[in-house]
């Protein structure tokens, strides 16, 4: 429900100082609500934050429901009050913070963004305070925390309210840092307006494979914009391996915190030798240098390790303090995460083709071995980004299965035809769009020592084409695995030693 309310009075006039205030000389209010059922007696209704909604219905309805005044971007017909405001969705988040007393203000806030590596970075960094601290709360695509539970759903098109109300129930459980990852949707619907950073943690700014050059600018500009929520004592830290963004740095932020494996920067980290499941490096922080190992394989998650790292110099922290606290997460769901130490089988979202480069690179790297791929195919995807997705997995893959979870028949077999587009020779590719098989074929025939990589969904779950059960790829190769166990394994048939006469019967 997007409501914010508190029993601390919170005047527009002075609030927003730029607005036009329409049947009133000033709005006092305790409440807002972008919902028209859910008004509360005397609150302020916000219309507009949805462009498709009827607005002057949303007005009607509202003041039904007892709202005392409009926050809106134009002028509508209205029995109350209205506060014009050049930008309803900042002027929201920002009534929001107001009317919260602008919990970010009473603790340690650091946002996430970047067009890559966000929930691992931040889930990395919440384990190093967290380690520090004691307790941390998070926002993350892969879960919340605030600060007392753990587990709670999180949303990557959140609005100002869910994010407002997790910092203040973080700051009410004592709870001395909230890491919120601040994905695309929230970045250009400015729900994150109002909230004050500390640190501002900046993973990437290369073009994500799903998006436009048009939306890439928008999230770009909205960066920037965040970039101005920070404290007056508040910095920057950011990937100094990312070209481009090593660019945006130069132009908007100079005296930033860098971090990476290649370049020359104030955090940088060693490649070591891979031993079994782990991988390990030297870190060099300022004058120190401490060696940190960790089964989150690949030299993204390695980047997302120093990021954190640089976090907690940032913040003063003791280099084996950061240490032990990146090194307590050790599984990510749902990211390159491993099904059994006994198989090479491993999970990953990897649902767009530069995503999937990534983590086939990473096990390449890691194990070396050939990789048996089980891969979906991408949804919501441009013909262009389905081949390039075809191209990735024929060059990084020594075995395909393209399987179809996500759209019907005729949909799914239109995208499979342009993946396969991508491929110089399509007829190596299997195509089993039940998933379920697909897993089990790859587990079933793949060799000792390969690796098995199921990638396009993660840790989500999907429908069974035939069945229409839900299942995750985790729940299929873990049965498919036991079930392996279970199956007597089948004897060789013993070989006919011949009898060798030398000498005769006697």
């Amino acid at each position: 429900m997007s409501r914010c309310s508190s029993q601390t009075v919170v005047s527009l006039k002075s609030l927003f100082p730029r607005a036009q205030i329409v049947g009133a000389s000033d709005i006092e209010c305790r409440s807002c609500n972008a919902n028209p059922e859910a008004i509360l007696p005397d609150g302020v209704i916000v219309v507009g934050l949805d462009e498709s909604h009827d607005l002057a219905r949303e007005v009607v309805d509202g003041v039904q429901n007892g709202a005392k005044a409009v926050l809106t971007e134009r002028f509508l017909p209205s029995p109350v009050p209205q506060c014009i405001v050049p930008d309803v969705q900042e002027a929201y988040a920002t009534l929001c913070n107001a009317l919260s007393e602008y919990p970010s203000r009473k603790l340690l806030t650091i946002g996430v963004m970047g067009t890559h590596g966000k929930t691992m970075a931040s889930l990395l960094t919440s384990a190093m305070i967290k380690h520090v601290g004691g307790r941390v709360a998070y926002h993350t695509t892969l879960g919340a925390c605030n600060g007392g539970q753990a587990g709670l759903r999180a949303d990557s098109h959140c609005d100002a309210h869910a994010i407002t109300e997790l910092i203040q129930q973080a700051n009410e459980n004592g709870a001395p840092a909230v890491i919120i990852e601040l994905s695309d949707e929230m970045l250009c619907s400015k729900a994150a307006c109002g909230v004050e950073f500390d640190v501002i943690l900046v993973t990437s700014l290369r073009q994500s494979q799903r998006s436009d050059k048009l939306r890439s600018r928008g999230v770009e500009n909205a960066m920037q914009r965040v970039t101005s929520q920070l404290k007056k004592h508040g910095v920057i830290v950011y990937n100094a391996d990312d070209a481009r963004l090593n660019r945006w740095i130069e132009r908007h932020q100079p005296f930033s915190i860098g971090y990476g494996l290649d370049a020359a920067c104030d955090v940088m980290g060693s490649r070591l030798k891979n031993s079994g499941d782990e991988k390990s490096m030297v870190i060099r922080v300022g004058r120190s240098i401490a060696p940190v190992t960790s089964k989150l394989i690949g030299d993204h998650t390695a980047r997302h390790i120093l990021g954190a790292v640089a976090i907690g110099y940032a913040l003063g922290l003791e280099i084996d303090e950061i240490i032990a606290g990146v090194e307590r997460l050790q599984r990510i769901p749902g990211r390159l995460q491993k099904v059994t130490s006994e198989r090479k089988i491993y999970i990953d979202l990897a649902d767009q083709a530069d995503r999937l480069a990534v983590s086939l690179h990473a096990l390449q790297r890691h194990n070396g071995s050939p990789i048996v791929c089980v891969a979906e195919v991408p949804e919501a995807s441009t013909p262009d980004q389905l081949m390039a997705y075809g191209r990735v997995l024929e060059k990084a893959a020594s075995k395909v299965i393209l399987t179809q979870s996500r759209a019907t028949i005729s949909t799914g077999q239109k995208a499979i035809w342009q993946v396969l587009d991508g491929c110089s020779d399509p007829a190596a590719v299997q195509i089993v769009p039940n998933r379920e098989i697909a897993i089990e074929l790859a587990i079933r025939s793949s060799r000792p020592g390969d690796q098995i990589l199921l990638a396009g969904w993660g840790c989500s779950r999907w429908l069974n084409n035939q069945t229409k059960s839900p299942c995750s790829d985790l729940d299929v190769a873990t049965a498919v695995l036991k079930a392996e166990k279970e199956q007597p394994a089948l004897q060789p048939a013993a070989e006919a030693v011949p009898a060798l006469r030398i000498f005769g019967a006697a």
